[in-house]
Parts: structure tokens; C-alpha cells; sequence
């Protein structure tokens, strides 16, 4: 008998995270704008504008866990963390490119998308999607 391959294989496999980490870069730049323009609008200080960058990159990469997560439809803890990690290195990548490259920040960014991907991916598995 002979078998069928299966029509994009490693596609359906990456779809999930393709799509997670678009949403997760989508929802960093709009929530950083919008944060942005309320602490020009509040008057902050610029000390200030690392904090939210952090919690900005963090609800992507919540976001980008939940669509993982909820793709997979099991162990979104591991799915989350591999969707934070995926999202980490594009930004290192950037880094670098960039020669923009703290360490003390890289460690914060890393520890932000793997922590927010694993609760998200947690909360996605647990949602009830169709």
C-alpha cells in the first residue's frame, strides 16, 4: 500500500507559532505606542519608559502564549515557554544587529517572554476554543 504524504506537514506544525508570535509583536508595538503616548500626554519620566516596555513586551508574549497554548491544546506550559523563546531570540537577533546588546536587559527580556508565554500558554489550553 502505498502512503500519502501529508500536504505541508511542517507548516501546520509552525502555524501556531508564526501566528503567536506576529500577534505577539503586533500587541508589544501597539501597547508601547500607546504607553508612550501616555507618558507624554501624564508628563512621566523618561525612567519610566523601560518599566512599561517590560510590561508592553510582556502582555505580547501573554498573547502569544494564549494563541500557542490554545493551538496545541496541551502542555502550555511547555508550548508557552518555547513560544517566549522563539519570541526572545528574534528580539536578540535584533540586538545584535542593532549592537544593542545589555546584558542585565537581555536577561530581563528573556525572563519577561518565557514567563508571560507560559501563562499564557496555561491560559490557553484552559480556554474553551473551537
Amino acid at each position: 500500500m502505498i502512503k500519502k504524504k501529508a500536504k505541508r506537514p511542517i507548516y501546520k506544525k509552525l502555524k501556531p507559532f508564526i501566528k503567536g508570535t506576529l500577534a505577539a509583536f503586533i500587541i508589544t508595538f501597539l501597547m508601547t505606542v500607546l504607553m508612550s503616548l501616555g507618558m507624554c500626554a501624564a508628563g512621566l519620566a523618561e525612567e519610566n519608559a523601560v518599566i512599561l516596555s517590560y510590561i508592553s513586551l510582556c502582555c505580547g508574549a501573554l498573547a502569544g502564549g494564549i494563541i500557542v497554548g490554545g493551538s496545541k491544546g496541551k502542555n502550555g506550559f511547555f508550548w508557552g515557554a518555547v513560544q517566549g523563546l522563539i519570541l526572545f531570540l528574534i528580539i536578540l537577533i535584533a540586538a545584535l544587529v542593532l549592537q544593542n546588546t545589555d546584558n542585565g536587559q537581555l536577561v530581563a527580556k528573556l525572563l519577561f517572554c518565557v514567563i508571560g508565554s507560559m501563562v499564557g500558554g496555561i491560559i490557553g489550553v484552559n480556554l474553551p476554543i473551537d
